[in-house]
């Protein structure tokens, strides 16, 4: 299966929508709590999932869909651009 690169952003934001709302489905009325600077975070636990969350649906993603973040593309291009570079000072 060939690779399919969409914008890094809005590869970020479809993997955080999964993740959050599979973690408010999961925590429900304990996912949320209020921080100092009154905005709503998740609570500790929360976060915690949130995060394994994030990493499963980024790599089904991945590995089932084929579609991944370009800045694997980006990476890529630094490793070529260097490749070439240290090519012409020989």
């Amino acid at each position: 299966m060939s690779k399919i690169y969409i914008e890094n952003s809005t590869f970020m934001e479809y993997i955080d929508e999964l993740a959050t709302q599979i973690t408010e489905m999961n925590f429900g009325a304990d996912t949320w709590e209020e921080n100092q600077m009154n905005t709503m975070v998740f609570t500790d636990e929360a976060q915690d999932y949130y995060n394994e969350m994030y990493d499963e649906y980024e790599t089904l993603t991945n590995n089932m869909l084929g579609v991944y973040s370009n800045t694997e593309l980006d990476s890529l291009e630094d490793v070529a651009k260097k490749y070439r570079e240290l090519k012409l000072k020989k």
